[in-house]
This record gives C-alpha cells, sequence and structure tokens, in this order.
C-alpha cells in the first residue's frame, strides 16, 4: 500500500526503530524538546530512510515480529546513547558529595524534575554541547547506518546488545569519575590536611573553618578541570555515534 509514493510498510518499519530511538536520544530526546517535534522529527526521517527497509512479510504475525523487533533495536541503541549522558550526572553526584552540595536542587529542565544542582548544570551544558558542536549530525548518520549492522527482519541480537549496553554503562560511570576526579583527590588531601589541623590547634573550630573552604575549592578545581573532562566525554560520545553502531 502507497500514500503519496511512499510505501506505508516501509515507512511504519522505519518509524518503529527510529522513533523509539530518538525519543532517548541525547540532544533531541530532552524532554524540554516539545513531543510534536520530536515526533514530527522521527516521522520525517523515516520517509527519508523508508527505502532502506525491506518487503514486509506474508503474514500478519511476521510484520508483528518485525516491529516489535525494530522497537528493541531503537530502544537498546537510544538507550545506550541516552547511558552515556548519564555519566555527567553521575560526576555531578560526586562532586556534590564531595563539597557538601549533594543536597542542593534545582529544577532540571532536561528531566522535568528537580535535581542535583552540579548535575543539571553539567547535564544542560552537555546538551547544549551535542548541539553546539554537530554531535546530532553525528547521530542522525549513525541512524542511517545502524541499518547495515541491525538489518530489518534478522533476529534480534540480544547477547551483543547486552554487551553493548553494559560496556556503555561501564563507560559512563569511568567518564563520570574521570570528569569528577580532581574534586576527588583534592577532597582526599584537604580532609587530611583538616586532620592534621585538628591535632595540632584543637582550639580552631575546622567543621566551620572547612565547610567554605571545601565549596570554594571545589568550584575552583571543578572549573580548571571541567574542559578537559567534557572533551573526553565528546570524544566518546562521538565515538558512539559515529562507529559505535557498526
Amino acid at each position: 500500500m502507497t500514500l503519496w509514493g511512499y510505501d506505508l510498510w516501509s515507512v511504519t518499519l522505519a518509524f518503529a526503530r527510529i522513533g523509539s530511538l530518538v525519543m532517548l536520544m541525547p540532544g533531541l530526546g530532552e524532554a524540554a524538546v516539545p513531543a510534536r517535534a520530536r515526533l514530527g522529527f522521527a516521522l520525517l526521517l523515516s520517509i527519508i530512510l523508508a527505502p532502506s527497509v525491506g518487503d514486509a512479510p506474508a503474514d500478519i504475525w511476521g510484520a508483528s515480529g518485525v516491529i516489535i523487533s525494530e522497537i528493541a533495536v531503537g530502544i537498546v541503541l537510544g538507550g545506550v546513547a541516552r547511558m552515556l549522558m548519564t555519566g555527567l550526572a553521575t560526576a555531578g553526584q560526586i562532586f556534590g558529595l564531595e563539597t557538601g552540595l549533594s543536597f542542593a536542587q534545582v529544577a532540571d529542565p532536561t528531566q522535568t524534575q528537580a535535581g542535583q544542582i552540579i548535575a543539571v548544570f553539567l547535564g544542560l551544558m552537555g546538551t547544549v554541547l551535542v548541539f553546539a558542536t554537530n554531535l546530532h549530525h553525528v547521530f542522525i548518520r549513525g541512524i542511517a547506518d545502524s541499518y547495515q549492522v541491525f538489518a530489518v527482519g534478522k533476529p534480534f541480537p540480544i547477547a551483543d546488545a547486552a554487551d553493548f549496553a553494559l560496556e556503555a554503562f561501564s563507560d559512563a560511570f569511568r567518564i563520570g569519575l574521570q570528569i569528577a576526579a580532581p574534586v576527588v583527590v583534592a577532597g582526599f588531601v584537604f580532609r587530611i590536611g583538616l586532620g592534621v589541623l585538628a591535632r595540632l590547634a584543637p582550639s580552631i573550630q575546622v567543621f566551620f573553618v572547612a565547610m567554605p573552604l571545601n565549596i570554594l575549592g571545589g568550584f575552583i578545581i571543578l572549573t580548571l578541570g571541567l574542559s578537559s573532562g567534557m572533551l573526553v566525554w565528546l570524544d566518546r560520545l562521538q565515538s558512539f555515534g559515529a562507529a559505535g553502531w557498526r
């Protein structure tokens, strides 16, 4: 069946994968982006990539199985990309624990709920960098290339998808720890110094001195090391979008 020259089956099958993927994709899949805009973009991209989809199966059960498989592929790919975004939230949470700002909450426009203030800041910075560096173009190209790896109608590779997700999860935690590592090391040294100071001068109220110095030092170290940490995160996200699906 065709409509305006487009095969409806091909468009529907492409939309099953692309729609679920776009809803989770970093940048385009943020909650701040209107759902209609994401839906329209996914539909437009599905129409463009519809020729890459094969013919419809002969029976309804086969068609249903293919659609479910395509939705699963989109969820896995989009979920893995979204998982890499959580590396920034991990870095923000670690920073908050080290500086005593873990209870400072602020509205998170990307998640429509309150979040830890530094984690929200890093998440917004990551979203801005995705568009500023045209990384969303890499993701769009990756969507088209995904049909070469996960061919339509082939059995869903559960084992490969699990390994893929596990690798992304470990990378997200590792990158988050790398971004927050300077603050962790500085906090460890700072606490040792406070312990020595408390032993040498018991009359000094170490707690009242430590809190403002800890916050100030944490922000200074975060400012100095944030650029290199974000470059590591962008490089991993770009390598995932460019080659991770191949």
